[in-house]
Order: C-alpha cells, then structure tokens, then sequence
C-alpha cells in the first residue's frame, strides 16, 4: 500500500517534469507510467526480501523447537502488511495452520479467517475447524468457494467428500469424488475412496498422507507419528486413532 503510493507519487513527479519539458501531455504519460511501474517493483522486491528474511528467522526458531518464539517473529512481519499487499493475510494463513496443527483451536480460527480467500490450502483448514466443531454446512459451503483454487489438488476432493460423507450426503460425496477424478485422474487416494463409500466401507485415507494429518492429525497412524514429527519440528500432535 505504501509502497503503491509512493510509486504513484514518482510517477506524478515525472509527469510534472515532462509536461514542463516538452509541454504535451503525451511527454508527461509516458515518463509517469514507467515511474510508477518500476518504482512499484523495485519497492516490492525490498519488502519482499525483508519479510522473507525474518520468516527464514521464524523457521529456525521453529527447527529449534521454540514455538512462540517463532509466532512471536512471525507476528513482527505484520508491520510489512502496510507496505506491501497481500502479505497481512498470507502471514494470517500460516500462523492459523500453524495453531491448528498445535490444535490451538481459537487463536487457529483468528488466524485463519483472516487469511487470503484464495489461499485454498489455508481457508480448508478453516473448513475443516467448522467440520470439527459440528458446523458442517458452513464447512461445505466454504469448500465449495474453494473448487476453483484447489481444484487441481486430490487432497482439496478427498477432504470436501469426506465432510460430506461426515454429514450425511453419500450422494454428493460420491459427486465430489467423481469431480476429483475428473481433474486428478491418476489420484489412488481419490480410487479408493471411491470404491469405498460405493461399498459402504471404512474410509482409509492413508493414500493422501502426509497432507490428510494436516487437516487430521489425530488420524496419524502411531508408526508414522514419530517420524512426521521429526520433519515438523516444534509441533504437537495428539495420539492417533487406536
């Protein structure tokens, strides 16, 4: 935002400066435009370059297990979301998948309702906090907002059948995994569930691990729990489904 208006600004100046040399407005469009474009550029990659600097930091307090120092700096970024656009709600969607995962129900809602509409990945784990907290109707209707940015992910249809089949709707879930196949064909994860809510069976979801513990963590068989939280440092997770 900031970093707009100061591009726009420039881009007045050079207006002004050529309107004054050449006296056309012609002379003065031209200059202004490229001002404005290349100056909006070059103040978005500094601003770039300085949030993903303290997010690196962040990362290596979460390697080092250091959970709300991590936050805490990741929290720090939002002093960049009045210069730049949309780096307040991707700051929002990480830290609310990072709650979640922490299964820090509350401050996870905050986050990620506040998170980019568009981000798929992060407006489903809100998705999934509506599922969790019986709101399945809410649930289905945000993923269903959502078809067009995750569409082309299994994991987005196997998750939308499932809070379908979770409510009740058999028919619709059978629709939305046959729309999955539709764009991820090659998809087991989307295979066998398919054959198995045709024959009324037990969902195993394992096909679509490791993103599926993200959204259900306590689903996480014991023998991979260990091993996924090594690759997860600073993260908690709840003891599986016996």
């Amino acid at each position: 935002m900031y970093n707009l208006l100061i591009a726009i600004s420039i881009g007045a100046a050079l207006f002004g400066l050529g309107m004054g040399v050449a006296g056309t407005i012609v002379a003065g469009i031209i200059p202004a435009l490229l001002g404005v474009i290349i100056a909006y550029v070059m103040l978005a990659r500094r601003t770039g370059k300085l949030f993903q600097a303290v997010m690196e930091r962040a990362t290596k307090e979460f390697q080092a297990n250091r959970f709300e120092a991590g936050m805490r700096m990741m929290e720090s970024c939002f002093r960049f979301a009045n210069w730049q656009f949309l780096i307040g709600p991707q700051i929002h969607g990480q830290m609310g998948m990072l709650y979640y995962l922490q299964r820090k129900w509350g401050p996870a809602r905050k986050h990620l309702s506040q998170s980019w509409k568009r981000d798929w990945r992060a407006q489903s784990m809100l998705a999934a906090l509506d599922h969790r907290e019986g709101k399945k109707p809410a649930a289905l209707e945000r993923l269903e907002k959502l078809t067009g940015w995750g569409g082309k992910d299994p994991v987005f249809w196997g998750l939308y059948a499932y809070v379908a089949l979770e409510a009740k709707q058999r028919d619709k879930a059978l629709e939305l995994i046959g729309q999955g196949l539709k764009k991820c064909p090659d998809s087991p994860g989307l295979k066998d569930m398919a054959n198995a809510v045709r024959n009324k069976k037990k969902l195993k979801m394992k096909a679509f691990a490791p993103t599926w513990y993200q959204y259900f963590p306590e689903q996480m068989p014991r023998s991979q729990m260990q091993r996924y939280a090594q690759n997860q440092p600073g993260m908690r997770y709840p003891q599986p489904r016996r």
